[in-house]
């Protein structure tokens, strides 16, 4: 009598590795989410330790960093530094810090070592373009290669019908020096200009300025895009919108898609935009009392906008 052969016919092993397949795909959309909690975790550690920094140098110097200074013409001139340069001390990279020419612009090729250095705080898992080394978009030293990164300084509300915040673009020196940005438009990390050394009527704030409180006052946000890569976000190049955003009350603002924004209307509050790729569509943001938290992109833009100011005088609501 022949002894039977064991195995699986060729219809079980298809039940069989069909089972595995519906299985997988079950399992697949918990393993993206367990891991999309861990990149969103670690972005909200790195703005955890921005924020610290961020307090650790106002207590230092008795004033929050300068958002970014250019001598003069913000939009020509030479960058002498940006917030996210300022408080390298206070993030264990002075090592770094001390390969930084600070009386040379942060262009000079004496800077290149600093500028294309890829910083682990400053990249969030989840922003595909952090930490890539690329020419920006604009600017006057769009030639040169510069470290992307993924949070920005709040440098206050868009004012002007362009949509730009104390980057105008047809600028002389008594505008330098009298910014005409009412005072109640300013955020934490607005652009500070010096003209043969002097510095323009707005320095760097301070945490008695934040009249709005240090819980309604956001610090530091993210901005990433999933187009045009070259207006991204770039940790140390000071130029006005790579390092700096402010916010426009548009949700336009708040789209990953540069192109797409770009699409709906002027492109300078795209240039000077939050956004993130976590699902669910919220942006992480620390604010001036250190902590963290998702705004979701759903609150009304005029929320935003409140949250943007440090002497506002705004009453805000969260709720979306």
């Amino acid at each position: 009598m022949k002894r039977r052969q064991l195995g699986f016919t060729l219809v079980e092993l298809l039940v069989v590795i069909a089972i595995i397949g519906i299985l997988v795909g079950l399992l697949l959309p918990a393993v993206q989410a367990a891991r999309e909690a861990a990149r969103r975790m670690q972005c909200s550690n790195n703005l955890k330790q921005i924020g610290l920094a961020v307090h650790n140098y106002e207590s230092a110097y008795k004033k929050f960093p300068p958002g970014n200074i250019t001598e003069g013409n913000c939009c020509g001139t030479p960058s002498l530094t940006v917030w996210s340069v300022a408080i390298l001390p206070f993030i264990e990279q002075a090592n770094l810090n001390g390969t930084y020419k600070a009386e040379l612009p942060l262009e000079d090729p004496a800077n290149a070592f600093l500028r294309e250095q890829n910083m682990a705080t400053y990249n969030c898992p989840s922003d595909p373009v952090a930490g890539q080394l690329l020419v920006p978009g604009s600017g006057p030293h769009n030639n040169q290669m510069w470290r992307t990164s993924s949070y920005r300084g709040m440098g206050g509300v868009a004012w002007a019908p362009s949509g730009e915040y104390i980057y105008r673009r047809q600028w002389d020196s008594s505008d330098i020096l009298n910014s005409q940005c009412p005072a109640n438009k300013k955020g934490i990390f607005h652009w500070t200009g010096r003209v043969n050394g002097q510095a323009n009527q707005y320095g760097s704030e301070k945490f008695g300025s934040i009249s709005d409180g240090t819980s309604n006052t956001l610090m530091v946000g993210e901005y990433t895009t999933k187009t045009t890569p070259r207006r991204t976000t770039f940790w140390a190049y000071s130029y006005t919108s790579f390092a700096l955003s402010c916010m426009t009350p548009e949700s336009r603002t708040l789209i990953p898609d540069y192109d797409l924004c770009v699409s709906q209307g002027d492109s300078n509050p795209c240039k000077r935009a939050f956004a993130s790729l976590h699902a669910g569509g919220s942006i992480n943001f620390v604010r001036a009392d250190g902590s963290v938290n998702p705004l979701q992109t759903s609150v009304d833009m005029n929320v935003y906008a409140a949250l943007s100011t440090v002497a506002g005088g705004e009453s805000v609501t969260e709720a979306p």
